[in-house]
């Protein structure tokens, strides 16, 4: 038998064993939202810290996170640069937003993005918009994160990120609501708004958001092409009609337009039309706690161009002012519901499905032949349908065993008829409208021991990925074998996820471990100066983890550390992985004095080596080397009337001017200074003022 069967066939054998008991549904969060909500919510108070620079697991695998909290470094009005708050993510900056975020150096479909429910998908061929440049983080109660393949409650992925808005039944007649306001250097400006009106028979509730800034400059006072302007609303009306349902019609849009360092195009349209709707039901039976059906639908229309954010210059690949416009129409559906037999059995049964298609036009020359005149045209479908069982036994106060199981059916279209493989270049589609279907499967089980304030754990994960739309189709990419990649296997990977967390009265500490090994890893190579990458299957491993501390020195006084490393090898070709995040260290600290709150961040990265040149993946190829940089931020805030928040600090103390390994290269722009990679933001001051009302 080979050593995947092996694996596998171990697999197969721990979750017989530990699927007789039942699964949580994930984690603490999700156990929470299991209760009835039928007292009103409370303005959120302030944390102790008051800025964030922390985050820490609230239970085995899993992160969650108050999205208002002010953290530092300040991010940008976008969920990448959220994200890279948080031990082991990083952003691949590509201007002032709209990075690509990635976990344990995994990104793109490696990382499962969700939207209340709903799945998140750009349109970008060339991932100018991905998934978290539609989500603005203030617009939402709680963000979780759960590290590895240890749920099998949505797409399989190397992590899941699910950004979610709470609902509640309302007690009395109530309107609330919260306002927050940035300034920042490089005329940077957001103002956010939260508000909620209602009684016990149901609320509206709108969250809205704007946001700009010009273009930032690095450490040695170079101006980045980076400038951005966005806004966002959601609106949510529920009708509440007793503590235990409730039914939800969800309506947002979101516009944008962001000048990009990394490429010869801006994005000048970001547009996003969402509607979704959410039936809950708690407390059935005493066997179904929960039953829970939702639909979302999202509409992305998204064009770039070389001519709008910046001046045209004419070129050998575009002469002319050129525009593209792709856009994509996903909906997502979902069906889930909680069982409990006795106090120490629960299970989360569920279906789910997602369809998209995907289409664009463009223009090469648009003053004589604008993109807006021309048919849409198909170049891409996907349909996806799945089924998850996930299940937990507590025989013990102090013991759990956790297991899942989940089966997707995946089917894809090709509709191109040609691939064009330059700008001058193009050549018949060898996979035009070839369907491919696939079934895969995605597994995981887990054991959770808590002593005192210890808990151990360790977890074996399988997740089986269908390539997404940017490997098969996006930028007329080929195969080894094949003008098109239409056809690349898709990925299998099988991890091992363990860890030990503690929470003590002055000390609290987390470590958490992974280990993994994929099966045909989807590998993006570039053979050819001026086409697209090559598409090819590899074999590789992938080892590292986080650990964090922090300790209580005074009453008012606490210490925080925390440390980040990805590996990975390419087991096919003798190399390192490509597009390997190096590893980090941050250390900070935060006092508190009576409604005063003090706090220092010093980020330190270690210098990058072990590289793959012209090796990588959808988001980006490995070029050169990198050094290690040592970054300083600095934070005040201060509360008063229980109402109001002032916050302030700077970023960047020292000025220094460095690049993150895993960013874009930068591309050369009339007007600013090019550099191997784009360059990240000097010296920023920013002050904050929230209120509560």
């Amino acid at each position: 038998m080979s050593q995947p069967n092996l694996r596998l066939h171990a697999l197969a054998i721990a979750l017989a064993i530990a699927m007789p008991s039942s699964l949580a549904h994930a984690q603490a969060h999700h156990a929470q939202a299991t209760q009835p909500q039928a007292q009103q919510t409370e303005p959120q108070k302030a944390d102790e810290h008051i800025v964030v620079t922390h985050a820490q697991m609230q239970s085995a695998s899993t992160v969650i996170i108050d999205p208002k909290q002010p953290r530092q470094p300040l991010p940008a009005q976008d969920a990448a640069d959220f994200l890279k708050t948080i031990p082991g993510f990083n952003v691949i900056r590509k201007g002032g937003v709209s990075g690509d975020p990635t976990f344990r150096s995994m990104a793109a479909s490696r990382l499962t993005i969700m939207s209340d429910n709903g799945l998140v998908l750009g349109g970008c061929n060339s991932r100018m918009d991905p998934p978290t440049a539609y989500i603005t983080p203030h617009n939402y109660d709680v963000i979780t994160v759960i590290k590895g393949p240890q749920s099998v409650l949505y797409l399989p992925s190397q992590a899941t990120v699910l950004f979610e808005r709470e609902s509640y039944r309302l007690s009395t007649a109530t309107f609330k609501g919260q306002l927050g306001a940035t300034v920042a250097s490089h005329q940077r400006r957001d103002l956010e708004l939260d508000m909620t009106a209602g009684n016990e028979q149901g609320y509206a509730r709108l969250t809205a958001n704007s946001a700009e800034g010009d273009d930032y400059k690095d450490g040695d006072n170079n101006a980045i092409n980076s400038d951005y302007q966005r806004w966002s609303y959601n609106t949510e009306l529920a009708w509440t009609p007793t503590d235990d349902t409730s039914l939800i019609f969800t309506w947002g849009q979101s516009d944008a337009e962001a000048a990009y360092a990394d490429r010869a195009m801006d994005g000048v349209k970001f547009d996003r039309t969402s509607k979704g709707i959410k039936l809950r039901h708690d407390n059935l039976t005493e066997v179904v706690k929960r039953i829970e059906l939702s639909f979302n639908d999202t509409y992305v229309d998204h064009v770039m161009d070389n001519y709008s954010l910046r001046s045209f210059t004419p070129s050998m690949m575009m002469p002319n002012p050129s525009a593209m416009n792709p856009d994509r129409d996903t909906q997502t559906y979902r069906l889930s519901t909680d069982l409990a037999w006795r106090q120490d059995l629960a299970l989360t049964l569920g279906l789910d499905q997602s369809e998209n298609k995907h289409t664009n036009r463009m223009s090469m020359n648009q003053p004589q032949m604008p993109y807006q005149t021309k048919p849409r045209m198909s170049d891409g479908r996907f349909k996806q349908q799945g089924w998850f069982a996930e299940a937990s036994y507590q025989p013990q106060a102090n013991l759990r065993i956790l297991a899942g199981l989940r089966s997707d059916r995946w089917q894809a279209w090709d509709d191109r008829a040609l691939l064009k493989k330059t700008m001058q270049m193009q050549i018949d589609n060898p996979s035009y409208q070839a369907e491919r279907d696939e079934d895969l499967t995605s597994a995981f089980t887990r054991i959770e021991y808590q002593q005192q304030g210890h808990t151990w754990y360790a977890g074996l994960g399988q997740a089986e990925r269908f390539p997404d739309y940017w490997e098969l189709i996006g930028q007329a990419r080929g195969s080894e074998s094949s003008a098109s990649a239409f056809f690349i296997d898709s990925e299998r990977t099988q991890q091992l996820d363990m860890g030990w967390l503690y929470r003590g009265s002055a000390l609290d500490a987390e470590i958490a471990l992974f280990y993994g090994t994929i099966d045909n890893y989807i590998l993006l190579e570039q053979q050819q100066m001026m086409g697209p990458e090559t598409v090819r299957n590899i074999d590789a491993t992938v080892w590292g983890g986080e650990a964090s501390v922090s300790y209580k020195v005074t009453p008012q006084w606490r210490l925080h550390a925390s440390i980040a490393s990805s590996r990975g090898s390419n087991d096919t070709d003798g190399l390192a992985l490509a597009q390997q995040a190096p590893l980090e260290l941050r250390l900070s600290s935060d006092y508190q004095w009576q409604d005063w709150s003090f706090g220092t961040l010093w980020r330190l990265v270690d210098a990058q080596t072990r590289i793959a040149p012209k090796q990588g993946t959808i988001v980006g190829l490995d070029s050169t080397a990198t050094a290690g940089f040592g970054t300083l931020a600095i934070n005040a805030s201060k509360t008063f009337a229980q109402q109001w928040r002032f916050s302030v600090g700077i970023d960047n103390l020292l000025n220094k001017t460095y690049q993150e390994h895993l960013s874009r290269q930068a591309a050369t722009i009339p007007g600013y200074t090019a550099t191997e990679r784009v360059n990240e933001p000097g010296r920023i001051a920013w002050l904050r003022l929230d209120y509560q009302f």
